[in-house]
């Protein structure tokens, strides 16, 4: 595994290695506005966080040595942003940066937003009950519809907490990579699905209860009427109880 930094596109970067064209063209204009600083995680995967909250991830193998493997990297993960489009932010481009060394270095770059990770954190600080039980549950919520979502998506998206946002549009988006490799979470059954839902939950809950009223936060959900997501107020009693 190399340390050397990794290229990345620039202002003379072509259009036809940047998708979408013009969006990704402004997209990385943006990102240019700042020193970026590339970071090599334990799995081989670079990732810039960018001051501006940019956030953009190249892993070891998307480094190609010849441009006709680049294209065809880049058409591939093109159509795989393609295919998941719906639940992706239209603030996400895939750029490769061209030809330097004769290495074509492929790069997804996705606006950072609010995580439901860092919503529930606050949300577990709140000092009122009632507030603390609605906020936990709406994100609960909001987590199980992702989930739901991504059956109609093929498996490449993982699906954590700190994978997904809430964007300016108050809409639920994936910031994660899009990738085959990407530990992807998988719904495969009803019980796999609630299972996904409590181990997402249970650490933050559970870590945040010293600090709370859990009986008052109790009684508060129980007086949720969850309608047809019923089943994620008693997911939380339990786990607010420790019973799971």
């Amino acid at each position: 595994m190399t340390k050397q930094l990794p290229q990345f596109p620039d202002e003379n970067t072509p259009v036809q290695w940047i998708w979408p064209p013009i969006a990704g063209r402004n997209i990385l204009d943006k990102v240019f506005k700042h020193a970026l600083k590339p970071r090599l995680q334990s799995d081989g995967t670079w990732e810039i966080k960018a001051k501006n909250d940019w956030h953009c991830f190249s892993k070891s193998d998307w480094l190609y040595t010849h441009p006709d493997e680049a294209q065809a990297a880049l058409r591939i993960h093109m159509q795989k942003h393609l295919q998941c489009s719906p639940i992706l932010s239209e603030q996400r481009c895939v750029a490769v940066a061209t030809g330097i060394e004769n290495r074509w270095r492929l790069w997804q770059i996705v606006h950072h937003e609010p995580t439901l990770a860092e919503n529930l954190a606050k949300v577990l600080h709140e000092k009122s009950p009632d507030k603390l039980a609605l906020e936990t549950f709406r994100c609960t919520t909001r987590y199980a519809d992702a989930l739901l979502q991504s059956i109609n998506f093929p498996p490449l998206l993982n699906l954590s907490l700190e994978n997904l946002g809430i964007d300016a549009d108050v809409q639920l988006v994936y910031l994660g990579m899009v990738d085959e490799q990407a530990v992807p979470t998988i719904i495969s059954t009803k019980s796999v699905f609630i299972d996904t839902i409590k181990q997402a939950l249970m650490a933050p809950i559970v870590e945040a209860l010293p600090h709370l009223d859990a009986t008052a936060v109790e009684k508060e959900l129980d007086k949720i009427d969850g309608f047809e997501q019923q089943y994620l107020v008693e997911i939380l009693i339990k786990i607010f109880r420790q019973k799971i």
